[in-house]
């Protein structure tokens, strides 16, 4: 699996589109409208990638070539493996990158790591290297162990000062908190990972998905949570065994604050359904922005949470269904086989399916608005 919470201070609008052009038919998040960037993504040999934005990368002067997510639409054209994506990397330094990123990627041969990447090096960190990942998964945030001289896993004392090392911890200890048996399943990285709200000391909230029973603050900030008003899409990417059709690699992406948000399934066979894409923005996208909108602060980064629980009681029982329909599907089509037009059947209904549990959201939230007392006329 590979999960990422997109983060921009822009107000950007996300959609799922068809990456064409290149050998491999690929989906990918990106900025509604644009296709020369995309910010994560799958494609039919099931390679996937992602990135979060690391600055401690970039070199002095600056640097041409190919940016982060040009990088990424390149890769998602050319690429089949972990192994060739080196091989890209290995290229553009030699022709030179203006990227400052780390990248993870998993491929369907079993594949799995991450690049922090500058724009003439890089430094691969091997998931299945029991010295880099002892307990089987990586984790970055905006900031590169290569760029602050550290090793593969710094320790909390090691990051005093350095930007998003705090979300970096918090996102250790929920991947720990997730863990079961040695495995972490797809449903905990959807619900529990990229829904999470800690404190600044990386808490969860009372009340939120990984919180202890309680109410929830009457404000939060999501200053220092993983699932900030600023997060603008998630994606979590759901590979294959060795041996399987690699497009059944799944990519579930939650358009919008996935605090407000479904993740739906999307398969890399060169279609996307009609709900996750328009040039202003994925239609379940645009709702979820309403949603956040209607329940941020003045100044933006905090969240009145009155609404939250009604909202998750209402969204996350569909996700759960469509998770488990998809999942089982999955298991059937990798013993049986199956055909593009069942993929695409599935990925569209599961769209439907969220479309309507979103749309039923924006209604009752306008009545409830609507049903609020009138407030005092002013006084002169």
């Amino acid at each position: 699996m590979l999960w990422k919470n997109r983060d921009t201070s822009d107000a950007k609008h996300n959609e799922v589109a068809v990456i064409e052009g290149g050998k491999l038919k690929a989906v990918a998040v990106v900025n509604a409208g644009e296709r020369k960037t995309v910010w994560m993504g799958v494609n039919e040999a099931g390679f996937c990638i992602e990135n979060s934005v690391s600055k401690d990368l970039a070199v002095k002067g600056g640097a041409s070539g190919p940016g982060n997510g040009t990088i990424m639409r390149m890769a998602l054209q050319t690429c089949e493996s972990v192994e060739d994506f080196q091989k890209l990397l290995e290229k553009t330094n030699q022709s030179g990158r203006s990227t400052v990123a780390n990248y993870g990627v998993i491929d369907a041969k079993g594949g799995a790591g991450l690049f922090e990447t500058g724009p003439k090096t890089f430094k691969f960190f091997d998931a299945n290297d029991p010295k880099v990942a002892p307990n089987g998964y990586i984790v970055r945030s905006n900031f590169s162990t290569t760029g602050q001289k550290l090793g593969a896993n710094p320790k909390p004392d090691q990051l005093t000062g350095i930007y998003s090392g705090d979300r970096f911890l918090c996102a250790c200890r929920t991947m720990e908190s997730c863990r079961s048996d040695e495995l972490i399943s797809l449903q905990e990285v959807v619900r529990n990972c990229a829904r999470d709200m800690s404190d600044d000391k990386g808490t969860p909230y009372p009340g939120s998905v990984n919180g202890v029973a309680g109410s929830l603050p009457e404000i939060i900030s999501t200053k220092n949570t993983i699932s900030r008003t600023t997060t603008v899409s998630a994606a979590v990417f759901h590979g294959v065994k060795p041996g399987e059709d690699p497009k059944l690699t799944t990519m579930w992406a939650m358009l919008g604050d996935p605090k407000f948000s479904i993740a739906v399934p999307n398969f890399p066979i060169g279609s996307v359904a009609d709900d996750l894409s328009d040039e202003k923005g994925g239609e379940i996208g645009e709702i979820a922005i309403s949603l956040r909108d209607w329940n941020m602060t003045s100044d933006k980064e905090s969240i009145f949470s009155a609404a939250m629980p009604g909202i998750w009681q209402d969204l996350w029982p569909v996700e759960d269904l469509l998770m488990e329909r998809t999942l089982a599907e999955k298991e059937r089509w990798a013993s049986k086989g199956v055909t593009l037009k069942e993929m695409k059947n599935l990925q569209e209904k599961a769209a439907e399916a969220a479309m309507r549990a979103m749309e039923k959201e924006l209604i009752d939230a306008k009545e409830a608005a609507l049903a609020l007392p009138t407030p005092a006329a002013p006084q002169f």
